[in-house]
């Protein structure tokens, strides 16, 4: 197991916790009389759950480009050896962070190209939903794939980030946010959530096992 997933399982174990705790505040409230302060307590539990599902989400995100990173640099791959889309993203990475000073010392071009470019923090905070996800496949060449049935193909996503932001940048109150949700609605949109960066991370790790960074053999060959 690469280390990235045994990370994202402790994270995933941290929302399970979480989201029992909203159901169970649910659970009491039904049960018992429901006053104005219990409410508010229930509405600002149900907003957090974005929180930690979107925390979930970018960090997973980052561990695994970080991990098909490692991967390459380990294996000292050279820009020649890269899949063309991935090669592109060196350039555009290396450009966005030369430094004439910090790199006029690089005594391997090729692979120092590499290590020093490869680098998604610039878009990642607060950014990550499935199309970035998808975009990200599409250049690394990893499959975003995931049964539909139980993901909706990573559409909750866009929610949890837009949610997480909102709260993040003081555009809703916790309350606002809580109250547009019953906690069954955050338990489903949770599931599918965790489903499909669960499909991601098993697709990601086998892209790293198959070392699918470097470019196809050529036909015949």
């Amino acid at each position: 197991m690469i280390p990235f997933q045994s990370e994202f399982a402790e994270r995933r174990q941290q929302v399970k916790r979480y989201i029992s705790i909203v159901l169970s505040e649910q659970r009491a409230q039904v049960s018992g009389v429901s006053s104005s302060v219990l409410i508010q307590r229930q509405n600002v539990l149900k907003a957090g759950s974005f929180l930690i599902l979107y925390n979930l989400i970018e960090a997973t995100a980052r561990s695994a480009i970080d991990a098909i990173h490692d991967d390459m640099i380990a294996t000292k791959v050279t820009f020649e050896e890269l899949r063309p889309p991935l090669r592109s993203e060196v350039i555009r990475g290396f450009k966005r962070r030369s430094n004439p000073e910090a790199h006029r010392d690089l005594t391997d071009i090729p692979v120092s190209l590499v290590a020093a470019s490869l680098d998604t923090e610039h878009s990642f905070s607060g950014n990550v939903d499935a199309r970035m996800l998808r975009d990200l496949g599409d250049v690394y060449g990893f499959s975003t794939v995931s049964d539909k049935e139980r993901t909706r193909n990573g559409a909750d996503l866009l929610t949890i980030k837009t949610n997480r932001n909102d709260l993040a940048h003081g555009r809703k109150t916790y309350e606002e946010v809580g109250r547009a949700y019953t906690s069954r609605e955050i338990l489903s949109l949770a599931l599918r959530a965790t489903f499909f960066i669960d499909a991601l991370v098993l697709n990601v790790a086998s892209y790293v096992g198959q070392r699918e960074y470097l470019k196809p053999p050529p036909e015949g060959g």
